[in-house]
C-alpha cells in the first residue's frame, strides 16, 4: 500500500480498506480524502503530469504527484502515473505498491455497483469515471448529466455501443 507522509491517517484508511474491502471502510475513506488538503473534484493528473512523462522526466512526474497529494490520493490515475514514473526511474519496490494502489482504487470503484442506471458507480473526482472506463478499454463518445429519481448520474455512451453510469450528486455540489 502507498504512504504519502503529507497525510498517514489516509494511508492507514486504505489499508484497513484493503484489508476488510467493506463499504463502511471505503466510505470512512472516501470522506477522509474528501476532507484533505488540495482535494479537488477536477482534478486532472494525466494533464498535470503529461508534459513531464513526454520528455522523460520521470522525477519531476513523481514531484508533481506528490505535491497533489494527499488531495489526490486514491485516485486511479495518480497511482498509475506514480507506479510508471517509479519504474522508469528503476524503484521496482514503490512502483510496485502505486499500481497496487491504484488496482485497489479501481476495484472501490467498481464495488459501489456495476456501472448501470439501476446500480451506478460511485466516484471521488470526475477523472476517476474516465479511469475505470480507461481500465475497461471503453472509449466515451459521449457524455451527459442527469437527473434520474433525485439523483445526479453521469452517462457514457462509449465507442462500443455500451453506457457507463456513474452517480455524481456529490461532484456537481461540490
Amino acid at each position: 500500500m502507498t504512504t504519502h507522509a503529507a497525510d498517514p491517517a489516509v494511508a492507514d484508511l486504505a489499508l484497513v480498506y484493503a484489508g476488510t474491502r467493506s463499504l463502511a471502510d471505503l466510505a470512512r475513506l472516501r470522506d477522509a480524502v474528501r476532507s484533505s488538503p488540495g482535494f479537488d473534484v477536477g482534478l486532472d493528473v494525466v494533464g498535470a503530469v503529461s508534459p513531464a512523462m513526454a520528455r522523460g522526466d520521470h522525477a519531476a512526474a513523481v514531484a508533481i504527484v506528490q505535491a497533489l497529494m494527499p488531495g489526490a490520493f486514491f485516485s486511479p490515475s495518480a497511482h498509475a502515473a506514480l507506479g510508471a514514473a517509479h519504474a522508469a526511474l528503476g524503484d521496482d519496490a514503490r512502483a510496485g505498491a502505486e499500481r497496487r494502489t491504484q488496482v485497489l482504487a479501481l476495484e472501490s470503484i467498481r464495488s459501489t455497483g456495476d456501472g448501470t442506471r439501476e446500480r451506478p458507480w460511485s466516484v471521488l473526482r470526475i477523472s476517476d469515471q474516465y479511469d475505470v472506463l480507461r481500465a475497461d478499454r471503453r472509449v466515451p463518445r459521449e457524455q451527459t448529466l442527469l437527473v434520474v429519481a433525485g439523483r445526479s448520474l453521469d452517462r457514457h455512451v462509449c465507442e462500443d455501443g455500451s453506457e457507463a453510469w456513474f452517480e455524481v450528486g456529490r461532484l456537481v455540489g461540490a
